[in-house]
């Protein structure tokens, strides 16, 4: 299969699997057992991303047994630190920005504020004994972002042909964000851009894994912590 409709097939696949799960699996948890709000999302994020991370692992162990390199895994040169920070920083610029831009619409125009949480996910602050369900949500978190990244440009960004197929990739990427909803997928459009972008310019999907874990994590954790909502 032609590398371009096998990224196109790859990320489609992922996408209506997503969605199987938003609608058969979380709906079975919250029917079927009474937990923190946060549980029924965490449980459904490893159904979801454990598998992404596999996929990536063993489609590239069929090609190598030389996982880190098939997977564009490499130590940061001191260009790609300048990719990496750079690039984080123009993440948290223009998402702040497109926040920024949400409040005063919402002030000046009444319109309604950018949700930081998908539609799906019933996040309430963490108090007491609860903040220890973050520990619970840190092996996903890795799976989340590690799985992505390699899949998705360790393994079929690094093999698609063309000086501009990162702008496939970010496109790709942005409809397998759909299931977030409309209000992510706004506030996504910085790193949807700029990672995959990097990746043409470095070949080490690495920086792609530290903006994307740099720029969600610390994100999440404040909303698990009430400090933005």
């Amino acid at each position: 299969m032609e590398p371009q409709k096998k990224s196109i097939l790859t990320f489609l696949t992922a996408t209506v699997y997503f969605y199987f799960l938003l609608f058969t699996l979380l709906p079975f948890l919250k029917s079927t057992f009474t937990l923190n709000p946060a549980l029924y999302w965490f449980i459904t994020g490893y159904f979801l991303f454990v598998p992404l991370f596999i996929t990536a692992i063993l489609l590239t162990r069929s090609e190598s047994t030389d996982i880190f390199t098939r997977l564009y895994l490499k130590r940061f040169s001191k260009k790609d630190w300048q990719y990496a920070i750079s690039g984080l920083l123009i993440v948290f610029i223009l998402s702040g920005a497109i926040f920024g831009c949400s409040m005063l619409l919402h002030k000046y125009c009444d319109f309604r504020l950018l949700k930081a949480v998908p539609w799906f996910m019933e996040m309430k602050p963490f108090i007491g004994t609860d903040k220890l369900l973050l520990f619970v949500w840190l092996p996903m978190f890795f799976f989340n972002i590690v799985g992505e990244e390699i899949l998705w440009r360790g393994y079929i960004q690094a093999r698609l042909p063309g000086k501009y197929s990162w702008v496939l990739c970010s496109t790709l990427w942005m409809i397998f964000h759909l299931p977030f909803g409309f209000d992510l997928m706004i506030v996504l459009i910085p790193i949807v851009i700029v990672i995959p972008y990097i990746f043409s310019k470095t070949q080490n999907s690495l920086i792609g894994i530290f903006i994307h874990g740099i720029f969600n994590g610390p994100i999440f954790v404040a909303v698990a912590l009430g400090l933005i909502k």
